[in-house]
C-alpha cells in the first residue's frame, strides 16, 4: 500500500484521536507506532533499514558522551557517518557509480562487457532521515547537545511520521524538547493545523498536479512542442515542484501542529528572491542550513582564502545536486547554481537594492535563471536537457501552440496567496480575517479540491529523493 494525499488525511485523524485518548506516558509509543506504520506502508522490508540507522546513531550518541578520548570520539563519529553514508550510497548511488565505471572502462579498453546494474529499490525518505540522524551524532560530538538516553524518544525523533519521508529535516534540539513536552488538547492547534493541511492539499492536488499534466506532455514530446509551449512548460514546472514540495511540508507542519509540535519553516516565498543567493535562503531552508552547518562551515566558509571559499561553495552545491538524485543532470544543476552564487558574490549582485527598477530587474533575472536550471532537474538525462534548450530556440511554430486556460487561472490564484503569506503562514494570516470571509476561503479551497484535483494518483515529487 502507498499513502496518497486522501489516504493520509484519513490516517491522520485516527492517530490524533488515539493520541489524545491516552495519558502522556503512552503518547510517545502511539506516535512511534504510527510512524512505523506510515513508513512500512511503502515497503515493509525497509523498516529494518530505518531501525539500523536508529540503533547505530543512538549507540553512537551514548558512546560519544561516555568517552573523552579524542581519537575514540573521532572513531565513533567516523563509524556513524560511514554507516549512514554507506546505506545512502548503496541504495541511491551504487548503480550510478557502476554506470560511470562501465563508461570509463569502455573508453579506456575500447571493448568491454559492462557489469549489469543491480535491482535496487530506493527506500522512501532515506535522504531525509539519514541527514537528520547524522546531524544528531555530529552535534553530540561537537558538544552542542547531550545524547538522548531514552531509545523510544530517539526513535520517534528519527521517524516522526509527519516529516518522515520528505522533511523538513529537523534538528534534535528543536524537535526533541517538543516530543517530551506534556501536551494538552488546544483548539488553536487544531484550527491552525487544519488550515495548513487544507492549504497544503490545495497546493499539491489542485496546483501542482494540474500543472504537472501540461509539464508531462511537454517533456514527453520535446521535439514536437513549440518554443512557447516549452517556455510555458518550464515556468509551470517551476511552480509544480514548488507547490508539490511546499504542499507536502505544509501538510507535515499542519499535521505536527495537531500534536502540539512546531516543525521548522521550509519555504519563504523563494520566487520573490532577487538573487540566487537569496533564493537558497528561502528554498528548502532546512536542507540549505544543514549544508551550511555541516559542510560549508567545516570547509572554512568565507573565513579562508578566496580559493578555499570558492571550493566550499562548489562542494556544497555539488553535494546538494547529488543529494537530490544519482544523475548527471542533478550534478550540473548544482554546479550551475554554485557558479551563479559565486558570480553574485564577486560582483555584489546579491546586495539588496533600494531602487524599485533594479529590484524588478534582479527579480526577473533570478526567476529566469532558476526556471532555466529546473530544466536540468526535470529532464531524464543531459541529452534531453540540451535538446530542450535547443528546441526553445528553434521550434517557433504557431501551429504547435496549445495554451490551456485553467492552469493559468489556478496558478494566478496560488501566486496571490503565496504573496499574501510571505510574512505570515496561511494559518496565522486567517487569524486576522473576519469569520465570514474565512468561511468563504475554506469553501473555495474545498470546492477546488473536490472539483479540480487531478484524477490520477500523483506521488509527491520529493518522495523519490
Amino acid at each position: 500500500m502507498i499513502f496518497n494525499s486522501l489516504e493520509y488525511i484519513l490516517f491522520l485523524p485516527l492517530v490524533f484521536i488515539v493520541f489524545y485518548l491516552f495519558r502522556h506516558k503512552f503518547r510517545v509509543f502511539i506516535l512511534l507506532a504510527a510512524s512505523y506504520y506510515f513508513y512500512i506502508s511503502w515497503n515493509p522490508v525497509f523498516i529494518i533499514l530505518i531501525l539500523l540507522s536508529t540503533f547505530i546513531d543512538y549507540g553512537a550518541g551514548l558512546s560519544l558522551e561516555r568517552t573523552s578520548s579524542k581519537s575514540t570520539r573521532r572513531l565513533i563519529l567516523g563509524i556513524s557517518i560511514c554507516a549512514n553514508l554507506g546505506f545512502l550510497f548503496f541504495f541511491k548511488y551504487f548503480n550510478f557509480a557502476l554506470e560511470n565505471v562501465n563508461e570509463i572502462l569502455l573508453a579506456v579498453k575500447g571493448s568491454y562487457q559492462p557489469i549489469d546494474a543491480w535491482d535496487i529499490i530506493l527506500p522512501v525518505g532515506i535522504s531525509f532521515y539519514t541527514f537528520q540522524t547524522m546531524s544528531y551524532t555530529i552535534d553530540v560530538y561537537n558538544g552542542k547537545i547531550k545524547a538522548e538516553k531514552n531509545l523510544s524518544y530517539f526513535a520517534l525523533y528519527v521517524c516522526f511520521f509527519p516529516q518522515l519521508v520528505a522533511g523538513p529535516i529537523e534538528r534534535y534540539n528543536n524537535l526533541m524538547p517538543q516530543l517530551k513536552e506534556k501536551t494538552q488538547l488546544v483548539i488553536q492547534n487544531i484550527s491552525h493545523g487544519g488550515r495548513l493541511i487544507l492549504y497544503g492539499l490545495f497546493m499539491k492536488m489542485v496546483i501542482a498536479d494540474n500543472l504537472g499534466v501540461f509539464v508531462d506532455s511537454v517533456y514527453g514530446d520535446i521535439a514536437g512542442a513549440s518554443s512557447l509551449n516549452l517556455l510555458i512548460g518550464s515556468v509551470f514546472y517551476s511552480f509544480q515542484i514548488y507547490c508539490d514540495f511546499h504542499g507536502y511540508t505544509t501538510i507535515a507542519i499542519g499535521s505536527a501542529k495537531l500534536f502540539n509540535v512546531n516543525l521548522s519553516e521550509n519555504f519563504r516565498t523563494p520566487y520573490l528572491s532577487s538573487s540566487i543567493t537569496e533564493f537558497w535562503r528561502n528554498w528548502h531552508i532546512t536542507l540549505t542550513t544543514w549544508f551550511r552547518d555541516y559542510i560549508y562551515y567545516p570547509l572554512g566558509g568565507n573565513r579562508g582564502t578566496l580559493l578555499k571559499w570558492m571550493l566550499a561553495i562548489l562542494s556544497v552545491f555539488i553535494v546538494s545536486g547529488l543529494w537530490h538524485g544519482a544523475k548527471w543532470t542533478f550534478i550540473f544543476w548544482g554546479v550551475f547554481h554554485a557558479l551563479f552564487v559565486l558570480f553574485e558574490k564577486i560582483v555584489r549582485w546579491d546586495k539588496p537594492s533600494t531602487k524599485v527598477f533594479w529590484k524588478g530587474v534582479k527579480w526577473g533575472v533570478t526567476f529566469t535563471l532558476v526556471t532555466a536550471l529546473w530544466v536540468f532537474f526535470r529532464s531524464p538525462d543531459m541529452d534531453a536537457a540540451i535538446w530542450y534548450f535547443k528546441s526553445v530556440a528553434s521550434n517557433w511554430n504557431i501551429l504547435g501552440i496549445d495554451l490551456p486556460l485553467e492552469p493559468f487561472i489556478l496558478l494566478g490564484l496560488f501566486i496571490v496567496l503565496d504573496v499574501l503569506t510571505r510574512k505570515k503562514n496561511f494559518a496565522l494570516l486567517l487569524d486576522n480575517v473576519p469569520s465570514m470571509a474565512r468561511g468563504a476561503i475554506y469553501f473555495v479551497l474545498i470546492f477546488l479540491l473536490l472539483s479540480r484535483s487531478a484524477t490520477d494518483m500523483n506521488p509527491f515529487i520529493y518522495f523519490q529523493f
